[in-house]
C-alpha cells in the first residue's frame, strides 16, 4: 500500500488520533465509571447499540484492509486493540500515522 502521499500530513493525523481520544474515549469512560446510570441507559438504547455495531463491522472491515495490505508494523492485530482501547475516531489516524512512517534509511 503506497502510503508517501500521507507522510506530508502526519502531523495531522498525529493531532487527529489524539483529539480522537480526548473527545471520544474521556467521555465514554467518564460515563462508564462516573455516571453509571447515564451509562446503563445507554447501553440499554437501541440506537446506541446500532452505532456500536456499525462501529465494530467498520472496525472488523479495516482490519481486513490493513491485514490484504500486508502492513507488518503495525499490523491489524494493533489496530483492532487499539479500537477497543480507544474508538475508530483515535485508531484509523494513529493507524495511519505509523503506517506512514517514513522507511529506514532514506
Amino acid at each position: 500500500m503506497n502510503l508517501e502521499k500521507l507522510e506530508q500530513i502526519r502531523p495531522l493525523l498525529l493531532v487527529a488520533a489524539i483529539f480522537g481520544f480526548l473527545a471520544i474515549n474521556c467521555p465514554f469512560l467518564y460515563f462508564a465509571f462516573i455516571e453509571k446510570e447515564a451509562y446503563a441507559e445507554a447501553m440499554s438504547n437501541g440506537i446506541a447499540l446500532v452505532f456500536m455495531g456499525e462501529a465494530f463491522l467498520l472496525m472488523i472491515f479495516f482490519a481486513f484492509v490493513i491485514a490484504k495490505s500486508g502492513t507488518k508494523k503495525p499490523g491489524w492485530i494493533f489496530f483492532i486493540v487499539m479500537s477497543i482501547l480507544g474508538s475508530l475516531a483515535f485508531s484509523v489516524p494513529l493507524q495511519l500515522y505509523l503506517m506512514s512512517r517514513p522507511k529506514q534509511g532514506e
